[in-house]
């Protein structure tokens, strides 16, 4: 009953822009509680190929739906070293810190400062250390969650023969002739 009420909450706080359709896509068992997936897809306007946005929600923070924040990449190697630990159920959950308040403070201070400064077009930018303007982030369980979702998504997506189909914009939709799996 929860979870219907999540999700139509979801659906009533959305704008029309965001999705066409809300699917709830499974749930991910933790320690201390459970992660609810939801997928919004969109056909409408995309080439071949739905866009597609998660959301999830938190049997143990009040199952509000929230969309995941951007994939972080940081940590690509960190994922598969901890994909054999059980799930801990809090989101906020730190695997690795790299966060430092006092380099963010002056990352802050560089960033502005070569913001005002002026240019020479014609100057190289090689000397630029670009590995210096990254932002650290830590690895958070939602970061480890949602790579796990998404390599779940890419590797076990299924759809049934015939169900969709290409219109003449090259946009996936529904076939309405599809009557089920026979």
């Amino acid at each position: 009953m929860q979870l219907d009420l999540a999700l139509q909450q979801l659906l009533n706080d959305s704008a029309v822009s965001d999705f066409e359709e809300l699917l709830f896509w499974g749930r991910v068992s933790g320690n201390n509680g459970d992660y609810f997936i939801a997928i919004g897809l969109t056909f409408n306007e995309q080439f071949e190929f739905p866009s597609k946005k998660f959301y999830w929600c938190s049997s143990v923070s009040g199952m509000r739906f929230q969309q995941f924040p951007a994939l972080n990449q940081q940590h690509l190697a960190e994922y598969n070293i901890l994909a054999n630990l059980p799930f801990t159920g809090n989101w906020a959950e730190i695997y690795k810190t790299v966060e430092n308040p006092e380099e963010m403070e002056e990352l802050r201070l560089k960033r502005e400062e070569k913001a005002n400064q002026e240019k020479d077009p014609l100057e190289s930018s090689s000397d630029e250390d670009l590995e210096s303007l990254v932002v650290k982030i830590n690895l958070k369980e939602i970061d480890r969650l949602h790579y796990h979702v998404r390599a779940i998504e890419n590797d076990c997506h299924i759809i049934p023969k015939g169900s969709m189909r290409l219109n003449d914009k090259h946009e996936v939709q529904r076939n309405e002739a599809y009557l089920g799996l026979s």
